[in-house]
């Protein structure tokens, strides 16, 4: 499966086409393990399947860990992006009318270019576009402080304001490389060709036997399959039905500043 592909596909299809194909496999499993024994026409035997399967839990254990590690890494840079833009924008108060209004403009073209940074969603332009438009502001912002450090009369403002811009400069690259780390998609891909294995292996134990009850088997499945639907969900912020919704209220609060 093209790593592209997968990205692109909405969770909730991935995981019906995995739990589509764990129920084709096991529907070849029981055919094959039928087979088998009409064949050899012995006493009915099982397959042990009980070691691939707590191989296949502690992966999705695992990763389903490891996705929500990502989501809570991913809150908390928000949480904290809010609270250095929050006293970047007090700071301003430090320095004089004039110097302050025009901080305070540019401020809040900054505040709602990192609004809509998340507001595009997954859309990959949209993305780059509000991101080059919050560096643009905020070097013009820096620019601006670093100007105004010359000035001796500035020494206590410039001493608390090029802090707290250095923050709000810094964790913009911190918040994107967040969201890029994602879980691999060879762990992905791995899940789904073990997953499938381990169906077709249920079935043709179950074949063995004679017999098959399909109310486990579906229940295996689509247990397997709502799993993997929240790994992935919850490693798309942008998209699905985990997001970073309410974390991003606390940038969107910050209009209340102005």
């Amino acid at each position: 499966m093209d790593a592209s592909i997968l990205d692109q596909t909405e969770a909730w299809i991935i995981a019906l086409i995995l739990f589509t194909s764990m129920l084709i496999s096991s529907f070849i499993g029981k055919l094959t393990g039928n087979y088998i024994k009409n064949k050899e026409n012995t006493e009915e035997k099982s397959t042990e399947t009980s070691a691939l399967i707590a191989l296949l839990f502690f992966l999705l254990a695992f990763t389903f860990g490891m996705s929500g590690d990502r989501y809570d890494s991913r809150r908390k840079i928000v949480v904290e992006e809010a609270n250095t833009i929050g006293t970047a924008i007090l700071r301003s108060d430090l320095y004089p009318d004039s110097t302050r209004t025009l901080f305070r403009k540019d401020f809040k073209e900054y505040v709602e270019t990192r609004i809509s940074y998340y507001e595009v969603r997954a859309d990959a332009k949209g993305i780059l576009k509000a991101d080059s438009l919050s560096q643009v502001i905020s070097s013009k912002l820096w620019k601006r402080a670093t100007q105004l450090s010359h000035d001796p009369a500035n020494l206590a403002a410039t001493q608390q304001m090029i802090p707290a811009l250095n923050d709000m400069i810094d964790i913009t690259t911190s918040r994107l490389a967040g969201e890029k780390a994602k879980v691999p998609q060879s762990i992905l891909i791995m899940l789904f060709f073990l997953a499938s294995i381990i169906a077709f292996y249920g079935g043709y134990s179950e074949g063995r036997k004679g017999k098959i009850d399909w109310l486990v088997q579906i229940g295996f499945c689509l247990i397997v399959s709502l799993v993997v639907l929240f790994t992935i969900d919850l490693d798309r912020p942008r998209r699905g039905f985990v997001n970073l919704d309410v974390p991003n209220q606390t940038i969107i609060d910050l209009r209340k500043n102005f």
